[in-house]
């Protein structure tokens, strides 16, 4: 079993084998980012906002125990 060591910055060094197998895998970043703004084009944007703010007002209406407002109170 190979044994895992940390150089003088404190970094990890993966024992040649272990890097020559591919257990790591580089990371497609521009792929990954393309996609997530492919998935945030198809979010309704409005929803999610009217969502929020609803549910933000009820946390503040719980959170400070606020009652409904009577429309004939002056």
């Amino acid at each position: 079993m190979p044994v895992t060591k940390l150089d003088d910055k404190g970094r990890i060094l993966l024992p040649g084998d272990i890097r020559k197998t591919g257990v790591l895998k580089k990371i497609d970043l521009r792929s990954m980012l393309k996609e997530a703004i492919e998935r945030a084009k198809s979010i309704d944007h409005e929803k999610v906002e009217r969502e929020i703010e609803e549910e933000s007002n009820q946390l503040a209406r719980k959170r400070f125990e606020v009652c409904p407002r009577s429309r004939n109170r002056r």
